[in-house]
């Protein structure tokens, strides 16, 4: 997702580097990484906006166990795949 055009429309960019205008929630696939190092952006509940780490996938369940970044307690999460997607930007240190 590049923007957000609306609370319910945005523009996303292909793999390919295309991008795509007025795309509907419903049209859109959450991506979990395969990677055991990537990171994930939980996008809802109470903690959006939050980075972590995938630790555990429950495929049969579509859940993810996620580590919360910067979390004092090192707190893991059961999170629906639909409650979290790939994060690609950078970390806080950078």
């Amino acid at each position: 997702v590049e923007d957000m055009v609306s609370p319910d429309t945005c523009v996303c960019r292909t793999d390919e580097g295309r991008l795509v205008e007025g795309l509907r929630e419903a049209m859109l696939e959450t991506v979990i990484p395969r990677g055991e190092a990537d990171r994930v952006m939980v996008v809802l509940g109470e903690h959006a906006g939050r980075v972590g780490r995938i630790l555990e996938r429950e495929p049969a369940r579509s859940r993810a166990l996620v580590q919360l970044e910067r979390d004092e307690a090192g707190r893991v999460v059961p999170l629906d795949y639909d409650a979290v997607c790939h994060y690609l930007g950078g970390h806080e240190d950078d």
